[in-house]
């Protein structure tokens, strides 16, 4: 009986040390856990992308009212555009500058170098450089409560431009486009003129479609002096 004892307490001594050292094990060492990784936020730069030798090519419309006739003179154009990202250098200010060059063409293709401007991408903002004059595209993050001002560098009238949208899809020409930041830079209408301004970009390609409108009203309403234009993707690629 004595031996059983004996030999129970044994078990019993050895069964609470084991317990002991396992406890004393998992405090020792850190418990395992999943590690979380934190993606950089999306601020939306990858509306506005620039890679050398991308470009994008656009179907213009245009109509045009003039009042120096009577009745009003309405003139229709279609052509197109091609943008396409150039060479690069670095200013005066230690920023890199992308060559943006404007190409023209009546039928789609014989290409005719028209214009060239300029690009700057900070990490605030988009900025062109156009006819000599500076415009801020866009801003960043992309977000719906973004107020800016598109002339701020320039002499023109201030702009309350905004984001009307973004992450919506959008078709152009047969081709959907699933994530579109919609850029709303003037909407300005009374009784003697019409005044909007809306960009269209997407994402990983830039910018889709555009519509200009400048006109002049008559009394009655009707747009009598002024044009209105659209732009439309049609096609794009890597040179």
């Amino acid at each position: 009986m004595l031996k059983s004892n004996f030999s129970m307490n044994r078990i019993f001594i050895k069964d609470t040390f084991l317990a002991i050292t396992i406890f004393f094990l998992m405090i020792s060492f850190p418990s395992c856990k999943k590690e979380t990784i934190m993606l950089p936020p999306d601020l939306g730069e990858k509306y506005f992308p620039i890679k050398q030798g991308s470009w994008i090519s656009y179907k213009v419309d245009s109509i045009v009212w003039n009042n120096f006739y009577t009745p009003v003179k309405i003139d229709t154009f279609s052509f197109y555009l091609k943008m396409k990202i150039d060479s690069q250098y670095t200013d005066n200010e230690g920023r890199t500058i992308y060559y943006y060059r404007k190409y023209y063409s009546l039928t789609n293709s014989n290409w005719q170098l028209s214009k060239n401007y300029s690009i700057n991408k900070t990490a605030q903002r988009i900025e062109t450089f156009e006819e000599n004059y500076t415009y801020i595209k866009m801003v960043f993050p992309v977000k719906n409560s973004t107020i800016w001002d598109m002339n701020a560098f320039n002499i023109f009238d201030k702009t309350e431009s905004y984001f009307q949208n973004y992450d919506v899809s959008k078709t152009y020409n047969g081709e959907f486009f699933d994530s579109c930041a919609v850029v709303n830079h003037q909407n300005l209408e009374t009784l003697i003129s019409k005044n909007y301004h809306e960009e269209v970009y997407g994402k990983n390609i830039g910018l889709l479609y555009k519509k200009l409108i400048k006109i002049e009203k008559a009394i009655n309403g009707t747009w009598n002096n002024g044009v209105s234009c659209t732009y439309s993707i049609v096609g794009r690629g890597q040179d």
